[in-house]
């Protein structure tokens, strides 16, 4: 398969697995919500933002294995990448085992500082063990997958990820209706996690000959690479994931469970629609490293800037359609999703909206400067961003006369808007963009929808007053649609020739001899 036809059905398989995933988790909130309370609900979300920090120690690794895995098979050196497919495994097994050991002792102290009710004191230690010691397992494991999206198979990888998420939502349901409440909820994650893991080593193992991962003692030349390009990456990680949980890492020991709760409530939908456009960056990472390895070095940095300027044109666009609509319609969305909407959380899900959007707009860049050999332009984001919250997050306390959500929300929406826009500055001055091209080819297609949701979604949910899920679902469906309308009118005249013509062949027949011929 040409490598531009596998970057397409890599993009469409990666976006379609997102899409579903977003769909089965759009359910289990209020389903679960209902069971265990806002309390209950803030623990798990907080116990996965424990998981999350824990993650960060294979990160650097991960994205190591996809990118070398990706050049050495482009180059036919299956050995050096067995050697460190090998190397990195045996140490994440290592380090996941090191991590347990402290994590078990630490947990009274854990329980403290998360403010964990005495009623579920039993129920969280069984649930954060559970959840943490199977994440600890994946992380080493996950190198089969890992070794798979290197080579470009990421459609057998989301097609494995897509069974696992079936049968963890129907655990889910199952588990919390006979009453196992947040022991369900763990008992599900292990299910899904040991299934996803044996379907990626069979599909490895049986698809890529070569490949042989076992127990070693670590070379030095991989552990040169794991630990620089690694460790780079890795130290980017762990302050992205730091920023994405800021909000909850501040308001569970200050506000307590229930506000990390409604911080995860405001945040879920933007970030479960976040997913669908973060396929052009998941994908591009392997795509670009094999680019990078047989292209020439004369032409290399034009076709990256060609693959930049398209994935990132098609992913605003999705951004803008989805985040305009989540922020503009956002009390329908949050109380048809929920039932009754948590005081601050439409706001909250306004505005992480705008900012998610933003943020999605770096992930074509890191992608392609990792590929490149750049992983250290991360910084560019991700240190500016803590510094500017340092900033902003004690001068929200300073004019609110306290700690409060709203100022809280706002400080983490200003720092990610600045650091995006900063980081692409840099990036683009890296990559020789020209501003003229950005905004025409970049910025445009995210920008026309929040003008499509001005004048149809926005009205409407201000104007018309909604007291059931029934009717902010009537007020949704007639939302969407004339947003959808509006959207795709001012799409088709931002397009470009070639895109008109790719929608002239997908319109039935009629429809088609009916419309003008691009120039």
């Amino acid at each position: 398969m040409r490598p531009k036809n596998r970057l397409v059905e890599n993009i469409s398989s990666e976006t379609g697995a997102r899409l579903f995933y977003m769909v089965t988790r759009f359910f289990i909130p209020p389903f679960v919500l209902g069971r265990i309370g806002l309390e209950g609900y803030g623990l798990y979300g907080a116990v996965f933002m424990l998981v999350a920090y824990f993650g960060m120690s294979s990160i650097g690794f991960s994205n190591a294995y996809v990118k070398y895995v990706a050049s050495y098979s482009a180059s036919g050196e299956t050995d050096r990448a067995n050697r460190l497919l090998s190397s990195g495994f045996t140490l994440m097994t290592i380090a996941a085992l090191v991590l347990f050991a402290l994590f078990v002792p630490a947990w009274p102290w854990v329980a403290g500082w998360m403010k964990v009710p005495a009623y579920l004191d039993s129920d969280a230690q069984i649930l954060s063990l559970t959840i943490v010691g199977t994440f600890l397992a994946y992380l080493a494991l996950s190198v089969f997958r890992d070794a798979l999206a290197g080579l470009q198979e990421i459609s057998l990888v989301q097609k494995v990820w897509v069974v696992t998420v079936v049968v963890e939502t129907a655990l889910i349901f199952g588990l919390v209706e006979m009453n196992l409440g947040l022991r369900g909820l763990g008992l599900a994650f292990l299910v899904r996690t040991g299934l996803e893991v044996a379907l990626n080593r069979y599909f490895a193992l049986r698809r890529v000959p070569w490949l042989r991962i076992h127990l070693v003692r670590p070379d030095r030349e991989s552990l040169r690479l794991l630990l620089n390009f690694g460790g780079v990456v890795q130290f980017n990680s762990m302050l992205a994931i730091f920023l994405s949980s800021i909000e909850r890492f501040i308001a569970s020991p200050i506000l307590g469970l229930e506000a990390a709760g409604v911080f995860d409530l405001g945040k879920r939908l933007p970030g479960m629609a976040s997913s669908i456009p973060g396929a052009f960056a998941a994908s591009l990472l392997p795509a670009a490293a094999h680019v990078h390895t047989v292209v020439g070095e004369a032409s290399r940095r034009s076709e990256l800037r060609r693959i930049y300027l398209s994935s990132t044109r098609y992913m605003n666009a999705i951004s803008g359609t989805l985040f305009a609509f989540l922020a503009t319609c956002a009390g329908p969305c949050l109380l048809f999703w929920l039932g009754k909407v948590p005081p601050q959380a439409t706001v909250l899900m306004a505005m992480f909206s705008i900012s998610t959007q933003l943020h999605q707009l770096t992930g074509t860049g890191t992608s392609l400067l990792k590929a490149a050999g750049r992983p250290q332009m991360e910084f560019h984001y991700s240190v500016t961003n803590v510094v500017t919250l340092r900033l902003l997050v004690p001068a929200s306390r300073m004019l609110a006369g306290e700690w409060d959500i709203l100022g809280i929300a706002w400080a983490v929406v200003v720092s990610t808007a600045f650091s995006a826009l900063w980081f692409l500055v840099k990036a683009h001055g890296v990559l020789g963009i020209a501003a003229k091209d950005i905004f025409q080819r970049v910025a445009l297609p995210g920008l026309l929808p929040w003008l499509a949701a001005a004048v149809t979604s926005l009205p409407l949910s201000h104007l018309v007053p909604i007291h059931s899920r029934w009717q902010a679902l009537g007020l949704m469906a007639a939302a969407a649609g004339m947003y959808a309308l509006a959207v795709a009118v001012l799409m088709l005249f931002a397009a470009d020739n070639e895109e008109r013509r790719l929608v002239r062949q997908l319109m039935p027949i009629r429809l088609r001899q009916a419309a003008p011929e691009a120039a």
